[in-house]
């Protein structure tokens, strides 16, 4: 694994022929989750390296609207080729909207995981709420550990069975 030039938008690492991204500005659960402010609300999205290892998407499925969710509840359960993914509510609040072009199109999180592939709004219960989230740099940090276990698992299963 090594560490490419970044972009001045992008933290980029590459395992194999693979590239992976992680966009400043942006804020990360450990859980591979990516989070922007906007106007007191939060658009939420699965990272690039989440996407990446987990395969080409198929279908997300949310909880209804309006439903409040803890901090580690369900906040989108996303089938692939490869496994199925619940993604877990990196903090406290209301679920506001979801990217509907997903129903249609969810190769959108595959394509574009931090712009149009993003998957829902949610509303902060408080300010406080998205205290606790890791900066791109942090993240940066934890995914290539991640990576590198993946890469181990990889190699354990006898060479290149998946995407990462």
């Amino acid at each position: 694994m090594e560490d490419i030039t970044s972009s001045s938008d992008y933290l980029e690492t590459q395992l194999d022929k693979f590239v992976f991204r992680v966009k400043r500005g942006y804020l990360y659960s450990p859980d591979d989750v990516w989070v922007t402010l906007e106007n007191g609300q939060a658009r939420l999205g699965i990272t690039d390296f989440r996407q990446r290892v987990s395969g080409d998407v198929a279908f997300a499925k949310f909880p209804r609207t309006g439903k409040n969710l803890e901090k580690g509840a369900n906040l989108c359960q996303i089938e692939t080729i490869k496994t199925t993914i619940a993604l877990p509510a990196p903090f406290d609040g209301a679920l506001a909207a979801v990217n509907e072009k997903l129903n249609k199109t969810p190769e959108l999180i595959n394509e574009d995981p931090y712009g149009e592939g993003w998957l829902a709004l949610m509303e902060p219960a408080g300010d406080q709420a998205v205290q606790g989230l890791l900066d791109a740099d942090a993240y940066f940090v934890l995914m290539k550990e991640k990576l590198a276990e993946e890469d181990r698992k990889r190699q354990l299963q006898g060479g290149e069975n998946g995407s990462a």
